[in-house]
């Protein structure tokens, strides 16, 4: 029992990791389907955030 929880963990830090939770929060939140195009707007959008916040040092 306790193994199967922890391997739930882990894969749900490695969702978050690679964006899928966020993709997936993403889709919830604007009442959208998995597509090519949506990911790659999302991605671009993400992305974007990313540079723009540079963080120096």
């Amino acid at each position: 029992m306790w193994m199967r929880r922890f391997l739930r963990l882990v894969w749900a830090v490695l969702k978050e990791l690679s964006d899928e939770g966020a993709y997936a929060r993403h889709l919830a939140r604007e009442g959208r389907t998995h597509s090519p195009e949506e990911w790659r707007k999302f991605s671009e959008c993400r992305f974007r955030q990313k540079y723009r916040r540079a963080r120096c040092c």
